[in-house]
């Protein structure tokens, strides 16, 4: 008996040293996505998106958190394009269904300017055309609302939807300043 507990000891011991750099790696992650999402304004979204990512290669540098959210705001500009069209579908108002296929129209834009962000490498020289790319998305979700409040004005039936894009591209600009900012007097 006392030697099966010694063996069971000595398996669980080489299982916990194989896991330690594991552990260490993910750890080292988390510190880093906790470093940079902590200083932006949506810091609760922003650690949210990047630990529900899979990738873990990217949780270690601010390149990689940026591209997770990113992608984030890519999938959800993708889903309120799909929204809009399944609204115009039954939509019978005709103020409503101008204001969607503006929306329509304007989120096809964005989707083209998320794919359009490369980022490898976050510097000087990429900064302005990182930061075209993000802000012409992040306009999207304001003008769509502005559109459903022209007169006659009418409910938009995305606005959550809308905020939650803006929030993450808010905090993909904001990292992208920090990184930039960080690395030279550019700021």
């Amino acid at each position: 008996m006392a030697g099966n507990q010694v063996n069971l000891l000595l398996i669980i011991s080489i299982a916990l040293l194989t896991m330690a750099p594991i552990l260490h790696q993910a750890n080292a992650a988390v510190d880093v996505a906790n470093k940079w999402c902590r200083r932006t304004t949506h810091s609760a979204t922003c650690l949210s998106i990047v630990e529900a990512d899979r990738r873990a290669h990217l949780k270690h540098s601010p390149n990689g958190i940026a591209t997770i959210l990113t992608d984030k705001a890519l999938a959800t500009a993708a889903a309120i394009s799909i929204k809009i069209a399944k609204l115009l579908e039954t939509a019978t108002n005709r103020h409503e269904v101008a204001a969607l296929k503006s929306c329509f129209a304007g989120y096809s834009g964005a989707i083209t300017s998320l794919r359009s962000a490369y980022f490898k490498v976050i510097n000087r020289q990429t900064y302005s055309s990182l930061v075209a790319d993000i802000s012409d998305a992040n306009d999207e979700p304001r003008d769509c609302e502005l559109t459903f409040q022209e007169p006659p004005a009418v409910r938009s039936p995305i606005t959550a939807e809308n905020e939650r894009l803006r929030d993450i591209c808010d905090t993909t600009l904001e990292i992208i300043n920090l990184v930039v900012c960080k690395s030279s007097s550019f700021c």
